[in-house]
């Protein structure tokens, strides 16, 4: 098939996409991925055809963005502002450049919230499928919309209800304006169940660490999606401080953090000295970590989580679908410090399995709450246990070739 993926998004959105694209490829599908430029040299390093879209990546306007939703309290304020700022303000050129790149393909595969991929698909008359990572967002009465606990079915249907309801009156005109404006139709109760598509909708999620639930026949879990990773060789340095001591607290916001890196930074450190630990702190988009020499505290840019990981005491992170992911097959327990969205979901999620004290939310971060956190997870050995239990679990699951295998059982002759 010649199949057209669209990357919408952070790193943590956009990688999953790459390593179906590469298992796609080694299946001889012909790949063309959509995305800007910044992913252009990992795109190419997998064999795909690029395809550039949307307007450049401008990572201090990221930040500013960023820092407003952190400050949020209401849940449903970070999604406005989200589809506001990160979906529709630009939407229009990513939409009509995906119209141009898709021309000829044979099926398009989307980010759920990626709407102006998908009024491309629709106008070029191509099926569409959508990937999400966060089943929490999926509207079901075997589970609430978080952080609503979940009692019973009734009281579950009761609460989606209410959400779905305050979405159509807030989200929804958003999404649909920009939909009429460029052509297209709008679509009913869209935010809370028509951003999937009615084809497919490939859950990027393990069922291990996610609640149980019917679903309507167009989800489908696959599993966790992860892209391979080259051989890696660690700097001199780095192994020395591995060697040199107890395992480290490792400490990775991925593409979160906020503009002031610099303050986020001393917190981080203030935590570790409190509690005597080491640490590895890793910059990411936030740019965190110093130059200078801190004992017992190693800052570096991206060290792949794979092999770090299995490396560490524990991992503070921010909850991302694809990092909790990580830190959950590597066997070790977490602290989640969420920023926005299903970071929340997560850490709840991570919480209720016995693998994470309870999340610190970003905007409540200081040294003292943070170190508490830490010395939880140190305190506690049954959260490495259950950690080590998950991560077996997960050990069995092949997410790319489930992904894959349901990809290729899709009839292409459906309207």
């Amino acid at each position: 098939m010649k199949i057209a993926i669209a990357a919408w998004g952070t790193t943590g959105d956009v990688y999953p996409l790459l390593a179906l694209a590469e298992c796609l490829i080694k299946r001889e599908h012909q790949i063309r991925v959509c995305a800007p430029s910044i992913y252009k040299e990992k795109i190419t390093q997998i064999g795909a055809d690029f395809y550039e879209v949307g307007t450049a990546f401008v990572l201090d306007e990221f930040h500013k963005i960023l820092d407003t939703m952190i400050a949020m309290r209401d849940p449903i304020a970070p999604l406005l502002l989200i589809a506001k700022e990160g979906i529709l303000r630009r939407g229009e050129k990513w939409h009509y450049d995906c119209l141009e790149a898709m021309k000829g393909y044979d099926l398009v595969i989307c980010h759920s919230v990626d709407i102006p991929a998908q009024e491309a698909a629709i106008k070029n008359g191509i099926p569409w499928h959508t990937v999400t990572y966060c089943p929490g967002f999926i509207k079901t009465p075997d589970n609430p919309p978080y952080p609503f606990p979940n009692w019973n079915r009734t009281f579950n249907s009761l609460v989606w209800w209410l959400v779905r309801l305050r979405l159509k009156y807030s989200v929804d005109p958003l999404f649909n304006q920009f939909i009429v404006s460029i052509g297209g139709k709008p679509r009913a109760f869209m935010a809370s169940d028509e951003i999937y598509s009615p084809y497919m909708n490939l859950i990027a999620a393990s069922a291990s660490i996610c609640p149980p639930a019917n679903l309507t026949p167009n989800h489908k879990y696959t599993g966790i999606w992860h892209l391979a990773q080259p051989d890696y060789t660690p700097p001199t340095e780095l192994k020395e401080f591995l060697a040199d001591g107890t395992p480290p607290i490792v400490i990775t916001f991925g593409s979160m953090g906020g503009s002031d890196g610099k303050k986020t930074t001393e917190i981080l450190i203030d935590a570790v000295r409190m509690i005597d630990q080491r640490a590895i702190i890793q910059a990411g988009w936030g740019l965190l970590g110093t130059q200078e020499e801190i004992s017992n505290i190693y800052c570096t840019e991206y060290v792949p989580h794979r092999w770090l990981f299995p490396q560490a005491r524990c991992v503070v992170h921010h909850g991302g679908a694809g990092t909790t992911a990580s830190v959950c097959r590597a066997k070790v327990p977490s602290v989640v410090v969420p920023h926005i969205g299903d970071q929340f979901y997560w850490g709840k999620l991570l919480y209720d399995f016995g693998v994470a004290p309870k999340s610190l939310p970003r905007r409540k971060l200081t040294p003292e709450r943070l170190a508490q956190r830490i010395e939880k997870v140190l305190e506690t050995p049954s959260m490495t246990d259950r950690a080590k239990k998950i991560g077996s679990q997960m050990e069995s699951e092949d997410g790319l070739t489930t992904a894959v295998d349901l990809i290729e059982s899709f009839p292409l002759s459906q309207p």
